[in-house]
């Protein structure tokens, strides 16, 4: 049955390839992205424009939470049960965390985890009188383990991992599953700014030791429908009984930690 499904980070990239398929499968779909310009955005890019009829863009930064849940209720699906949720908006701060500011702290905390948070508590309020639902929250295999220059990136997606599965706790007696996918090197906009051209460094797939990764055994990066794929497995009924759990997507680079 198609439902209503609430994505983040839907302009480009992963967000966008978790919008084109939930559409491909006749759902709604609200979109939220700070991109300011929706007609922009990969879906509207997209031959079949009857699907984009099921999508609404919002424009809108994650890390103010309140003025986005009023724009949600606002919105022209305000009245259909949400099915799920795909927490999938993200920004990576290289460098050393000797150098860290405050402010860079706050602001990945406030858009990797803070912003996600919140509106997924209000989503999950919103789920408790049906007693069903599906919350999909993208983290990182940067979660596991240490990653040179990318500390602060790591730890909040750290935070972002432990906190679902604290609330997925919470949530399991009211029927409402919780679950978190941990990407690897995606082809995405924000992998290629750690590139110095137009392809990958060898040490992502063959490993470097000097900056202690174990490279990519699979022996290739991701493609954005990789992670999109794992997280429409979550979301559906064929998951129904997974919840709590850590889908690692990265062609085994973290060695199945």
């Amino acid at each position: 049955m198609a439902g209503l499904f609430i994505v983040t980070g839907a302009a480009r990239g992963i967000g966008a390839a978790i919008v084109e398929k939930l559409l491909a499968d006749n759902h709604l779909v609200i979109g939220i992205d700070i991109h300011p310009q929706p007609s922009a955005w990969d879906i509207f890019n997209q031959p079949d424009a009857q699907k984009a009829g099921n999508f609404e863009a919002i424009s809108h930064d994650i890390q103010q939470t309140a003025s986005l849940i009023e724009r949600i209720q606002h919105s022209r699906f305000a009245e259909t049960p949400i099915s799920g949720l795909v927490n999938a908006a993200g920004i990576l701060d290289m460098g050393s965390l000797l150098d860290t500011t405050a402010a860079q702290w706050l602001h990945s905390l406030n858009t990797n985890f803070i912003g996600p948070a919140q509106l997924t508590q209000w989503v999950a309020q919103q789920m408790l009188p049906h007693r069903s639902g599906a919350i999909v929250s993208i983290s990182s295999n940067a979660a596991l383990v240490p990653r040179l220059g990318m500390g602060l990136y790591a730890t909040t997606k750290a935070a972002v991992s432990h906190y679902f599965k604290n609330l997925a706790l919470e949530l399991a007696p009211h029927g409402i599953r919780c679950n978190l996918v941990l990407p690897g090197s995606t082809l995405t906009q924000m992998q290629r700014q750690l590139w110095t051209d137009s392809k990958p460094p060898e040490s992502i797939i063959e490993g470097s030791l000097e900056q202690y990764r174990s490279g990519i055994p699979l022996g290739k990066i991701a493609e954005p429908q990789d992670i999109a794929d794992a997280v429409l497995f979550l979301l559906s009924d064929q998951a129904r009984q997974i919840t709590m759990h850590e889908l690692v997507v990265d062609g085994g680079a973290t060695l199945g930690v």
